[in-house]
């Protein structure tokens, strides 16, 4: 990971996720989250579009304190060529994805910038993801948990290793909203 002046969604930096290699790769960065229930709201880019057939996460909902297999992680992943719901192989499909590429979903384009914002209630067991102000999964009643850890960046589980970017990154009690 880096500090990029080169490409940025608001004010003179962004965080550069570098590409390590193919196949399992974590490099993400955690933050302390403000409680079992907490908004975030961040500004991601990508060298590939999000959402491919590929399996990889970009952000992330943890029990523990940041380390990948502490704890239970509920992660804004790809598969299936969209964005995915996941918490230990229990994956939720986005509103009117299905468990195949080219059944619809929600895909995002590669090298522009993408407002994504979550909901965690950990008490409740519901998360909601949004991309770019569209509700795209909306899972209630799932697995109670509570968080600690807010995680960010890459993790590569198969599939071409690419460049992710991530900027306005901001981990709230309420929700935050997207700028522009």
């Amino acid at each position: 990971m880096e500090i990029d002046a080169s490409i940025v969604h608001a004010g003179a930096r962004s965080l550069h996720v570098k590409p390590g290699m193919s196949g399992y790769d974590w490099r993400m960065l955690s933050v302390p989250a403000p409680g079992p229930t907490f908004w975030v709201r961040l500004y991601v880019r990508s060298s590939v579009d999000l959402g491919q057939s590929d399996h990889n996460a970009y952000f992330q909902a943890m029990t523990g304190t940041g380390e990948p297999n502490e704890g239970d992680n509920v992660e804004v992943a790809e598969q299936y060529c969209q964005i995915v719901l996941n918490l230990r192989d229990d994956v939720v499909l986005p509103t009117g994805g299905d468990f195949r590429c080219g059944s619809g979903g929600a895909s995002l384009p590669k090298d522009q910038w993408h407002c994504m914002e979550a909901y965690f209630d950990g008490t409740k067991g519901d998360v909601q993801i949004y991309a770019n102000g569209t509700k795209i999964i909306d899972k209630t009643g799932w697995k109670k948990l509570d968080f600690k850890t807010f995680s960010f960046g890459y993790l590569g589980f198969h599939g071409p290793a690419r460049s992710m970017w991530y900027d306005d990154v901001a981990v709230a009690p309420e929700r935050i909203g997207c700028a522009d």
